[in-house]
């Protein structure tokens, strides 16, 4: 046998692999001259080694034993002597020497479909004695080490200190450890420790002796890999830390944590088993497949879910922060800017936030990316939004799965298109079993140890429900909970996924209601009816006002009245006067086919009742026109509408500017109706006053308004005459920011000044749009000058390139285009 120092493999990872041009065995096996058989059954050394022989189709053939490491490649041919004795050895180091045969010929007849590889090549297909031509074949020879472990005491000891090793048992007379004895290499401490440390119910012979086989393991192991090891460890511990990716696996301990990509993120797993991934080309280099598990939520519970990484092979030395998995005690931040233990402290942290926000729905604001969650199980999110959002959310992960696919289906399909199938499902990683007892020792005195039934650390990694179970007190169990959870944006009203690290508490606007510029009696109205429903645990309080049980507990408000004076801002300032979310909606949302709007209406409902909060449906006139006798799509709608309010048990408030053509049944559904005047001047001046004040307290300071801007929004007879709503108010001072902004940038300013300057170019875009309109309205009853000249434009204050001109066509239907200059 080769020396051991050149063993390199894991888990028989470098079986290494001689072919021969020809076929028939080597010439025979030999040991090294200072290995001969220099022991007798009766004295069996502490550490045995086997070479055995296997040729094709024969099994076993030649076995030879010492007490030395046995070189297969050295010329001198030993007999049929030594057989193995009966007395055994603490260690058996068994090497196994075998040849086969593989067809180098193609395979025929091989159904390929959808771009799918044939199957490889048989290994054993043929033999010397075949008739087939020696050219289509070849000899692989490959050697294999295995260790034998036969003393008790030292399986006994094994059993104490190894906590978590999936695959590994140590119970029965033996145990079998694959070379380099990956397990035995990332215990070696343990055992040194448990040496000197033995249970108090071991005697002092029975004490002694596992000692003494615990020396022989560690001498076997320094022996062997000592220096090699001492090499890694070198290399690891080096200013920028590195490994080769033979003895990589020893920073790849089961149990302990590692980092990769995954929802888009850099993210934990704690390791339950490496092993080799066998390239198709036996040419080819191997690569590490890791199994691995961290905790996601699912159907109601954090569930322990099993993933397996892969890493490809590398040559020579590389840096360990560059590979594709990371083990946390060398990770440092996805932007390399903390140490591991920083790291680790951190996403605990989220972790236990985590598990806070699976408690019932969270009302938050989220600043970031929204995530991209990999495809796992039968489950694509593909449909779920992407990119940087910047809003409010409710973190909601029993809501996401109730609804998220029932949002996504059309009838009765799964998936709505081929961009909701889930990838091919391909082959699973399987669950592994927590050990539930602690390890201890297998010896008949520890046993009968009332210790023996103590608890394992993984115990209480069971499928948790965070609105009823207690928190684990073992903080592996945050560190390795997803961070990416999913919930509702109220901006977009879609499903999406978040990072716990970029959510905060929301900071609601406390002087909202106090900017709203109303009427003093309306807002005494809104805020007396709206007070018992501030928020206090996120959810609505229903005020029941009806004899039939869960029918009109709500509160629904009418907002009637022009354009721009404040409707829809009411809504809005009422929710942050509850601290409650906005669930806002329109005709767009709801569609306005009468089984669709009762559909999508049951289910925006649903959600305002389960988030708490206030829903708004602006420009809701075409729910709520009066019923006609022959307009049956007409009616359905209005009716499916009525119904809905009828057992809504939310606040709702409903804008509209038509109120006149309101439905008479809706008039005991609607608890407040409030209408909005007009705007005056002085209103419009409190807009104004308002709208400077809160730019420069929203910017820190970095936008100010100059005094000249402010006396000419409110002082101008040009800003008068333009009779400019709330929301045109807003849109022209957004604009002049725009516009200052733009001009501090070329001029390299720190502040960003709104003149008068700014607000007068504002105004004169306003003042052309407005005119156009006004002429286009007096215009269109007349048929014989639809098309508007480009005098007529350029004195609207129009360029050439913005002018919308309308024409007949000759079906009668009047179109719009633009002009090209």
């Amino acid at each position: 046998m080769e020396d051991n120092n050149s063993i390199t493999s894991f888990e028989d990872i470098a079986d290494r692999t001689r072919r021969t041009p020809r076929f028939g065995a080597p010439t025979g096996l030999v040991i090294d001259t200072s290995s001969s058989v220099d022991f007798t059954e009766d004295d069996v050394p502490d550490v045995c080694y086997v070479l055995q022989y296997k040729e094709f189709r024969k099994g076993v053939v030649e076995i030879h034993r010492g007490s030395k490491p046995i070189n297969s490649d050295i010329g001198n041919t030993l007999g049929e002597g030594a057989q193995k004795g009966k007395k055994k050895p603490v260690l058996e180091i068994v090497t196994v020497v075998s040849t086969a045969f593989r067809n180098n010929r193609p395979i025929y007849n091989c159904h390929q479909r959808g771009g799918m590889r044939p199957p490889p090549r048989p290994l054993y297909i043929t033999s010397p004695d075949d008739s087939e031509d020696e050219s289509d074949a070849q000899i692989i020879k490959s050697e294999s080490t295995t260790m034998m472990i036969y003393s008790r005491h030292l399986i006994n000891a094994l059993a104490a200190v190894v906590t978590y090793y999936p695959g590994k048992f140590f119970t029965g007379d033996e145990v079998k450890i694959e070379a380099p004895y990956s397990i035995l290499v990332h215990h070696r401490a343990a055992l040194a420790r448990y040496k000197t440390s033995q249970p108090d119910t071991h005697d002092e012979e029975y004490a002694a002796t596992t000692a003494k086989h615990i020396d022989v393991l560690l001498g076997f192991l320094e022996q062997t890999y000592g220096q090699l090891i001492r090499d890694e460890d070198e290399r690891n511990n080096r200013k920028t830390p590195s490994a080769t990716f033979d003895w990589l696996w020893l920073v790849l301990q089961p149990g302990e944590v590692i980092y990769t990509r995954y929802d888009s993120t850099w993210t934990p797993f704690a390791i339950s088993s490496v092993s080799k991934k066998a390239a198709n080309n036996l040419d080819a280099p191997y690569a590490y497949s890791i199994d691995c598990w961290n905790y996601m939520y699912s159907d109601g519970h954090l569930r322990r879910e099993m993933h397996t990484f892969d890493i490809q092979p590398f040559s020579g030395e590389e840096a360990i922060q560059n590979l594709s998995v990371i083990p946390a005690r060398f990770f440092t931040g996805a932007d390399k800017d903390m140490s591991p233990s920083e790291v680790a402290t951190k996403q605990i942290q989220l972790g236990k936030l985590v598990w806070e926000l699976y408690k019932k729905p969270s009302y938050k604001t989220y600043d970031g990316d929204l995530m991209t969650k990999s495809p796992h199980g039968n489950v694509n999110y593909r449909k779920c939004p992407v990119g940087y959002m910047s809003g409010r959310v409710i973190v909601d992960g029993e809501g996401y799965e109730r609804n998220w696919q029932q949002r996504s289906v059309k009838g009765h399909r799964r998936f709505d298109d081929m961009d909701m199938m889930p990838p091919p499902r391909g082959p699973q990683t399987p669950y592994d079993q927590l050990p539930y007892f602690a390890s201890r020792c297998g010896c008949i005195a520890c046993s009968k140890d009332e210790r023996s039934n103590e608890l394992s650390r993984y115990a209480v990694f069971q499928d948790l429900d965070p609105r009823r179970d207690d928190a684990p007190e073992d903080d592996l169990y945050f560190h390795v909970i997803s961070k990416v959870v999913a919930g509702f944006l109220l901006g977009e009203r879609r499903w999406g996924h978040f990072h716990v690290e970029k959510l905060c508490d929301v900071k609601f606007d406390r002087e909202a209601f106090k900017y709203l510029v109303l009427d003093d009696d309306i807002k005494t109205t809104v805020k007396s009816l709206i007070g018992k429903f501030a928020s206090v645990g996120g959810q609505v309080s229903a005020w029941p006002s009806d004899f039939v049980k869960n029918k009109g507990q709500g509160r629904i408000f009418l907002l009637h009245g022009s354009p721009g004076v404040g409707k829809t801002c009411t809504a809005e300032c009422v929710a942050e006067l509850t601290h409650r979310p906005l669930l806002s909606l329109t005709s767009g949302d709801l569609s306005t086919d009468a089984n669709q709007v009762e559909q999508n209406l049951e289910y925006f409902l649903a959600l305002g009742e389960r988030f708490g909060a206030i829903v708004l449906l602006d420009e809701a006139d075409v729910y709520l026109e009066s019923r006609r006798n022959r307009d049956i799509e007409r009616n359905g709608l209005v009716s499916v509408f009525l119904r809905a309010l009828e057992y809504y048990r939310g606040v709702l408030f409903l804008t509209t500017n038509r109120v006149q053509t309101f439905d008479n049944a809706f008039t005991s559904r609607i608890h407040v109706a409030l209408h909005y005047g007009a705007l005056t001047d002085r209103d419009r001046e409190r807009i104004w006053s308002n709208g400077f004040e809160r730019l420069e307290r929203e910017s820190n300071g970095r936008v100010r308004a100059a005094v000249t801007a402010r006396e000419y929004a409110w002082g101008s007879a040009d800003v008068r005459s333009l009779r400019l709503n709330g929301r045109e108010i807003r849109n022209a001072l957004q604009t002049a920011v725009a516009l200052a902004e733009t001009e501090a940038l070329e001029d390299e300013a720190n502040v960003v000044m709104v003149t008068d300057k700014h607000l007068r170019s504002v105004v004169r875009m306003s003042r052309g749009f407005k005119n156009f309109m006004r002429r286009r309205r007096l215009r269109d009853d007349d048929d014989d000058d639809v098309v508007l000249t480009y005098e007529e434009d350029d004195r609207a204050g129009l360029r050439d390139d913005e002018i919308p001109v309308f024409s007949d066509s000759d079906d009668g239907i009047r179109r719009r285009r633009y002009s090209s200059s």
